[in-house]
């Protein structure tokens, strides 16, 4: 402490030599949840008022931080990506609230390439992250593009023809016609992009000009309108614009701690495990996840049948919240994925198939009890023993098959798909079970 005070006593004897008074920083940081507790919050904004009444600083601000946000950050700082262009055919926009800087203009492709292409030559698919698809392959439309670059003629008009990238990017240096852009993004432009990368060999990049949007702001709220917005021209479904959420993007970022017989693999983006080595029968689709999740969890597996926006207007807002805990998603996911597997392997009888989300609830009734809420403290134990059971294969298939002989000794109800979507049904295969 007496080295810091030495340091800031050092700074403020030079102020004369600033251009400006230093700015300063307060924050408060714990790890738990920050619930803008009111007493805290006084204490920060006491702190503020006196560092502002001391007229050493020409800013303060007071920052607040909890696991989320701690979270958040981090996977900013893992995920910052960095990249310089020259930008000469640019216009600049009009002074917008929340927005730094932004420039719209034509680029040719080879300056494309210097954000998509790292130093061996491969695209960068981690520029994409914030896009709400990853490459959808060969589609209608990625065709057309595809054949325009094929043609010499037609490659004149790809400018016109295409409707361009946008970048979206955390912090924006200009010096005349370069552009630095810090923590930068490709928010819409994923199927271009990809396109021109995997035939660049068919055109002169140097030749074939690109739209490009070039947007600098640290607001969440912005990124995520200009998502929506430059993706408006296509049809998006509702678990695409999903993807866009922390919570989303943290609960990626939890299923890749499972390594081994436990690994699977959230798709938050559409098909964005495509063209990898992935099993894809451990790929866990948002769609999946809610109707594996509310089946295990909230006891609804009645009301899980149907597309996505059916489904989620039936369960309203009892997922994907911000104090739920991660392992249940996983727990539920890892049941569905143990089920799915029983039935392709043809360890439990087919005729239970389309019982398979009523499975996932009576497989935690009857190995772990009650549950407690999502958020709660003891779910994560709760969770740790049912997975602990799942990684174990006997273990696992002997559970399965206690509950369907049981079902089965007892005398199924009848099953149909209009029987599949009523409470009774579930409350008659709980009856079943037994406790």
């Amino acid at each position: 402490m007496t080295r810091k005070a030495l340091l800031a006593e050092y700074i403020f004897r030079n102020t004369s030599k600033m251009r400006s008074n230093p700015t300063c920083g307060l924050f408060y940081v714990t790890t738990g949840t920050w619930n803008r507790d009111r007493n805290l919050q006084a204490r920060l904004d006491q702190g503020k008022t006196d560092l502002e009444n001391t007229s050493l600083f020409s800013t303060v601000r007071t920052e607040a931080y909890g696991a989320t946000e701690i979270q958040k950050l981090y996977r900013q700082s893992k995920e910052t990506i960095t990249g310089e262009i020259d930008f000469p055919n640019k216009v600049t926009l009009p002074d917008i609230t929340g927005v730094q800087q932004a420039f719209i203009g034509i680029v040719p492709v080879s300056v494309l390439f210097q954000l998509i292409i790292d130093d061996a030559g491969n695209i960068r698919r981690s520029v994409f992250e914030d896009n709400i698809r990853d490459f959808q392959g060969d589609t209608r439309v990625n065709d057309g593009i595809r054949d325009t670059l094929r043609s010499a003629e037609r490659c004149q008009t790809f400018v016109v023809l295409n409707n361009g990238i946008t970048v979206v990017c955390r912090a924006l240096q200009l010096t005349g016609n370069k552009c630095v852009l810090n923590g930068f993004q490709i928010v819409n432009g994923c199927q271009t992009s990809t396109v021109l990368y995997n035939h660049r060999g068919a055109f002169d990049p140097d030749r074939v000009l690109v739209p490009l949007k070039l947007v600098s702001t640290e607001n969440d709220e912005i990124v995520n309108a200009i998502i929506r917005a430059t993706n408006s021209q296509n049809a998006v479904k509702p678990e695409e614009l999903e993807a866009m959420t922390d919570f989303q993007k943290k609960l990626e970022a939890y299923y890749r701690t499972f390594t081994g017989p436990g690994a699977l693999f959230y798709e938050r983006r559409s098909k964005q495990w495509m063209s990898s080595q992935v099993e894809k029968t451990r790929v866990v689709t948002i769609p999946n996840q809610i109707k594996s999740l509310a089946s295990m969890f909230l006891d609804l597996p009645h009301r899980v049948s149907g597309y996505y926006g059916t489904v989620r207007s039936r369960i309203g807002d009892k997922l994907f919240r911000s104090e739920h805990k991660l392992i249940p998603y996983y727990t539920s996911a890892f049941t569905l994925y143990w089920v799915d597997c029983l039935f392709r392997n043809r360890t439990l009888d087919p005729r239970f198939k389309p019982l398979r989300w009523f499975l996932l609830m009576l497989f935690r009734k009857s190995v772990a009890g009650d549950c407690p809420g999502l958020s709660h403290k003891r779910i994560d134990k709760y969770c740790e023993d049912i997975v602990e059971r799942l990684v174990n294969p006997e273990m696992a298939t002997s559970a399965f098959r206690k509950i369907v002989g049981v079902l089965e000794a007892k005398g199924l109800p009848e099953i149909n798909k209009d029987t599949l979507k009523t409470q009774s049904l579930r409350d008659k295969l709980v009856e079943l079970l037994g406790p």
